[in-house]
């Protein structure tokens, strides 16, 4: 008898604790085993290098259609690639599915971490970008992660930073939020 009470009462007093829980601010992935990191990084693009080539043409000068780019690029702490501590490196493809005049690519990237806790370890990101001289970000899903980052899911903010065009490189800053086990 005392143990069928239990049954029917324990659920509810669980539902009950852990909405008293949230109502003064305590986080349920800390419960439920979850981690959550901030990561912040740069990515230097060099668009004309061995370590970005176009594999499929442009189909529309004026649209960039059709164009596909294969990198491996450099992530950074700072936004300097030439003086700043190498934390990984971006590998992935990017291309440009619209035929239209609003410049805007798809990005599928595996950032693979070379530095500190999460060496060995990696995120997946993957999303449209809608590049921006002017600060404006783009926001990329978080598909997935290895090492430290296994069942990892989140969002990434993608901004412009900097640029060289002599250099034909574009720096791009990321801050990273990841929910992983």
């Amino acid at each position: 008898m005392a143990s069928t009470k239990l049954s029917v009462f324990l659920p509810l007093l669980v539902t009950l604790l852990l909405a008293a829980l949230l109502s003064i601010g305590v986080k349920i992935c800390v419960i439920i085993g979850l981690s959550l990191t901030h990561l912040h990084f740069y990515w230097s693009n060099f668009q004309r290098a061995p370590t970005a080539v176009s594999v499929a043409p442009i189909l529309n000068n004026a649209t960039f259609y059709g164009a596909v780019t294969i990198n491996d690029d450099t992530l950074t702490l700072g936004p300097d690639p030439d003086n700043s501590t190498s934390v990984g490196k971006a590998r992935g493809l990017y291309h440009f599915p619209s035929n239209t005049t609003s410049f805007v690519y798809e990005m599928i990237y595996s950032f693979a971490f070379t530095y500190g806790d999460y060496n060995g370890s990696s995120l997946s990101l993957l999303g449209s970008v809608f590049p921006s001289l002017s600060g404006t970000a783009s926001e990329l899903t978080v598909a997935g992660g290895t090492g430290v980052f296994r069942f990892a899911r989140g969002y990434a903010v993608l901004k412009f930073a900097s640029g060289d065009p002599k250099r034909s490189l574009l720096v791009n800053e990321l801050d990273v939020y990841v929910s992983h086990y």
